[in-house]
């Protein structure tokens, strides 16, 4: 029996609408428990590929894929009090998209776009191209987008991941695979980076992070002032594919950090990367692994800038993994993560201390996609936090707000 159908025969309906629009998405949950609220996302079709980021002025950016089949539009909008601004539209390409588009804040004021559209005609179905572009008055308008990279790059579509700098700079994170398939080379997937100055729309300088990754992971990028820290899946010999860290600078500075390891060993990409955020005086880390043949989310903090970490603990024994992390304060975070629920997954967040865990909360049980659109997305801003997800069955994002008070 259904909760609804339950609640009809108590109470009138317009209590009813009420009382419905007020509960969580999914009532069953560990005490103590957050508020949370479902968000209607104003998307006229089907929408997938969700992306949450937001505004210089710490305003909400929510964007998504809407398809036709044929055309792939990348659409947005942005919280403006208990309502959303006037959808706006990036793009529409001809085609699907690799990792899902990103719209994000510059602190100029200006928004910032960047989206993954397939190279037509190449020699791998995964080669794509990410492009870039800004808008001075809040999407209305948008430059002409350009490839931030020089032409030897060969992006490979699993991921990109970008983060805002210092007077409307960007940093951009991207999976290479130009060396694969040369037999004078290692046949191996590089992780490569740019910074791009304001209003730059050409190529900027390259530099390569790591020379040996996991392919199909995602990797996460944040930064604090000049100082950039990216987490991702890193590989070595023997098949083992842990999490990688590297701190790095806009003056091309590369430092690899020793982020905790567990020792996995798989032949293929699990295609299930890891999540950093960082403040002047922390970091946090957030992971899955599965190791032992058993996924578990494991969660870890620093205090000199990811040089060292505390001792990992474990969030969940029973994860499916694709994590998010967001600071709180110097020793908490708030983090969500896709929990195994017998046939399905739970989409739960979670608040965690060097403790262990304080609070948490289930969000929504049943299906979730494949990629590119089955990681759930995070943001923190002031005393709540906003998690989307894609729903297969309804065929849209959903979107919740979490009270973290």
């Amino acid at each position: 029996m259904t909760i609804q159908n339950t609640l009809t025969k108590i109470f009138p309906v317009g209590l009813l609408v009420w009382f419905c629009w007020s509960l969580p998405v999914n009532a069953e949950a560990d005490q103590p428990e957050f508020p949370i609220q479902e968000i209607t996302v104003p998307t006229s079709k089907e929408s997938k590929q969700h992306h949450l980021a937001k505004t210089d002025g710490g305003r909400l950016i929510l964007s998504w894929v809407e398809s036709d089949g044929q055309n792939s539009t990348v659409r947005f909008v942005i919280r403006e009090g208990q309502g959303w601004s006037p959808v706006r539209t990036v793009t529409s390409v001809d085609g699907k998209l690799g990792d899902p588009p990103v719209v994000f804040g510059l602190d100029d004021g200006s928004l910032a776009a960047a989206w993954m559209p397939y190279v037509k005609g190449g020699k791998s179905k995964y080669v794509a191209d990410i492009l870039l572009a800004r808008s001075q008055d809040g999407g209305l308008t948008w430059s002409k987008a350009f490839k931030p990279y020089g032409e030897s790059a060969r992006v490979y579509d699993a991921q990109m991941s970008l983060t805002a700098l210092p007077n409307a700079r960007i940093a951009l994170v991207w999976t290479d695979m130009r060396e694969t398939g040369d037999p004078r080379k290692d046949d191996r997937y590089q992780l490569m980076a740019t910074v791009l100055a304001k209003g730059q729309q050409s190529a900027g300088t390259e530099l390569r992070l790591d020379d040996d990754i996991c392919s199909c992971c995602r990797a996460s990028t944040t930064a604090e002032g000049e100082s950039l820290l990216t987490v991702y899946r890193d590989h070595s010999q023997g098949e083992i594919r842990d999490t990688g860290a590297v701190r790095w600078d806009t003056d091309g500075k590369v430092q690899a950090l020793s982020a905790p390891g567990d020792g996995w060993r798989i032949e293929g990409c699990p295609s299930n990367g890891p999540a950093v955020d960082m403040s002047a005086s922390s970091v946090a880390l957030a992971w899955f692994s599965a190791a032992d043949d058993k996924g578990r989310f494991k969660v870890a903090f620093s205090t000199d800038g990811g040089k060292s970490f505390t001792k990992p603990f474990e969030v969940d024994d029973d994860a499916r993994g694709y994590v998010n992390v967001a600071l709180l304060s110097t020793n908490a975070a708030l983090v969500s993560w896709r929990k195994r629920v017998g046939p399905e997954d739970e989409l739960r967040i979670a608040k965690v201390t060097t403790d262990g865990i304080s609070r948490q909360t289930a969000i929504y049980q049943g299906d979730f996609p494949g990629w590119p659109s089955k990681y759930p997305d995070m943001v923190v801003l002031d005393h709540q936090a906003f998690v989307a997800w894609t729903d297969p069955i309804k065929k849209k994002v959903r979107l919740v707000a979490v009270t973290l008070d």
